[in-house]
């Protein structure tokens, strides 16, 4: 067999690459480059491309991806970071250790984006503007009508 990465569609290395998308958060890039039996990025594109059952697979697997993304957040918000902020004036170096809350923020909010935006019906913020039960919308006048011309009011 030649040096490098498998170029050939492989059912069984397929799967596992899904399954390893389906439970973790990591990207394609590296969970293709975890393992050498899998293939290259462009390799493995080209396989989406020619089996439907992959990018059916893939779908699915991405899915569950964005559903661990967003069982991260709770966690995220709850547990306290304690790091580092280091304040350089002149000379002088000043160490505080705290809660890095800007942190835990930046990845709260970069999850909530990409759900957004990868599953907006799930996850998206709601657009549509609806009635009572997501019936249509009652559009009531409260101006009172007069009758006649203007000449006469």
């Amino acid at each position: 067999m030649p040096a490098g990465r498998p170029s050939s569609y492989d059912p069984q290395v397929a799967a596992d690459i899904c399954m390893s998308i389906s439970t973790c958060t990591n990207s394609l890039e590296s969970i293709l480059a975890s393992n050498e039996i899998f293939p290259s990025k462009p390799a493995f594109y080209r396989w989406m491309l020619d089996h439907s059952e992959l990018r059916d697979l893939y779908a699915h697997a991405k899915e569950e991806q964005l559903q661990i993304l967003a069982d991260e957040i709770q966690p995220i918000a709850d547990t306290p970071q304690m790091g580092e902020i280091i304040t350089v004036k002149g000379e002088e170096r000043e160490v505080k250790m705290c809660d890095m809350l800007e942190h835990r923020k930046l990845r709260i909010e970069s999850r909530k984006w990409l759900l957004s935006k990868l599953a907006p019906k799930k996850y998206g913020d709601k657009t549509a503007l609806t009635g009572a039960d997501g019936g249509a919308i009652q559009i009531v006048s409260t101006i009172p009508r007069h009758s006649g011309t203007i000449e006469e009011r």
